[in-house]
């Protein structure tokens, strides 16, 4: 009867360690689509800034030439300016979404791990319970039975 208990005691562990993977794998899935969503919408608010820049740039354009000037000199560095911190500031959007889908990476990669390593833990506490069941069935022991009588030799 041990036996029939130890092996529906490994057989539960077994299908435990599968269940956390499934679930361990579940939240890595959310967190690598997380990490895609928050990288998707770092490279759209970057297009989107980039295309209000373009549009002021145009405004400031139409206002140089309303006044009568050209796009030389103050006004041509003027308008560089604008458009040079306008990329920069779209590239820092960038990043911003690319760190935090490194972060979301990072969470889906341990999530996984996690759940590997749970899975392997209920493998080895099934076979555990199964050796410890055997080796408690057989009367086996590492200590010895036989006792000794001899005696040191003396001189």
């Amino acid at each position: 009867m041990p036996i029939v208990l130890a092996i529906i005691a490994a057989a539960a562990a077994i299908y435990a360690g599968a269940q956390q993977k499934k679930a361990a794998q579940y939240t890595a899935d959310t967190y690598a689509a997380d990490a895609k969503a928050k990288k998707d919408k770092a490279a759209l608010d970057a297009e989107q800034h980039r295309d209000l820049v373009r549009r002021y740039l145009s405004s400031q354009r139409a206002l140089i030439g309303k006044a009568g000037l050209e796009e030389s000199g103050s006004a041509l560095l003027g308008l560089e300016e604008t458009a040079g911190q306008g990329e920069f500031d779209a590239l820092v959007i960038r990043y911003g979404g690319d760190v935090a889908a490194a972060r979301s990476t990072s969470a889906a990669t341990l999530a996984r791990a996690q759940g590997k390593a749970a899975q392997t833990a209920s493998v080895i506490r099934a076979g555990g319970s199964l050796l410890g069941t055997y080796y408690d069935s057989t009367g086996s022991t590492s200590t010895s039975t036989s006792t000794s009588t001899a005696r040191p030799a003396t001189i």
